[in-house]
């Protein structure tokens, strides 16, 4: 019968109690998961302590037993910040019906997704102006530093980290571009635009907390379409956290149509 035992080795970021193996009786490794935990009030503020589970298994039971370990694990943590709406959720592929299936026997709800989101660019469109005294304008990429705060700003908006191979990944494209709304050289919100074919690409958009719902973001938005359609490119795509609530109004407002859900999340709310 397959037991569960901690990972032999740290995994990166995963301390070494939220890092499980499940070993068949021969002591072979028949399936492994973890549990990462964070806090992000920025882009979660209903539900900002969060539990992220990961999970591979070669047979049921291994699948059974190691999440058993990572709910156990996820709702002991929980316990240590009792004033935080949380939540615990794992990826799931769209396509992945039976996988889906085994989180749901556990309780988890289809009710989360990354969706791509869609705009078809016209020549009719509005240049909505950025917010009275600001100006957009390309952010300098000219040296190591640069990119650096580029990335530690766009890592203060997101979940997920993004590395330095991630940038230098997207200034390969065919079109890339980095620019942002400005007030008198203090930058409100910034956007990461690239596109290769036929399609542009939102691939990081963001407006600081104090300077929001003052159309920053949309202006960036539609300085990016301007762009795209100055390169014969009538396609404008993001992936967008369907629990990130303003930035799915945001898009929905900008006439963006959902196309399909990229990842699912499924979860359960503590």
């Amino acid at each position: 019968m397959p037991r569960i035992q901690y990972a032999p080795t740290a995994l990166p970021g995963v301390p070494y109690e939220n890092a499980f193996h499940a070993v068949d009786e021969t002591g072979m490794k028949c399936g492994s998961a973890a549990v990462v935990e964070y806090i992000n009030h920025t882009v979660l503020p209903d539900r900002p302590l969060n539990y992220y589970i990961s999970i591979s298994a070669e047979t049921d039971r291994a699948f059974d037993l190691l999440m058993g370990a990572v709910l156990a694990r996820s709702i002991e943590l929980r316990q240590k910040r009792p004033s935080l709406a949380a939540r615990i959720y794992t990826p799931c592929k769209p396509y992945d019906t039976e996988l889906l299936r085994s989180f749901q026997a556990y309780g988890f709800q289809n009710d989360d997704a990354i969706v791509r989101m869609r705009r078809i660019l016209s020549d009719s469109d509005r240049l909505p102006n950025p917010p009275v005294g600001c100006a957009i304008a390309p952010v300098v990429l000219e040296n190591d530093e640069d990119t650096g705060s580029l990335l530690r700003r766009v890592n203060a908006y997101s979940v997920t980290a993004r590395s330095p191979d991630w940038l230098m990944r997207l200034q390969q494209e065919q079109l890339f571009l980095v620019f942002g709304v400005w007030q008198e050289g203090l930058l409100l919100g910034e956007m990461i635009l690239s596109a290769y074919g036929a399609e542009g690409r939102v691939e990081m958009l963001y407006t600081r907390p104090e300077f929001r719902r003052r159309g920053v973001a949309a202006s960036l938005v539609a300085y990016a379409g301007e762009l795209l359609k100055q390169n014969g490119i009538r396609s404008l795509n993001a992936e967008v956290w369907r629990r990130n609530l303003p930035a799915m109004f945001l898009f929905e407002t900008m006439r963006f149509e959902s196309v399909s859900p990229t990842v699912l999340y499924p979860g359960i709310n503590l």
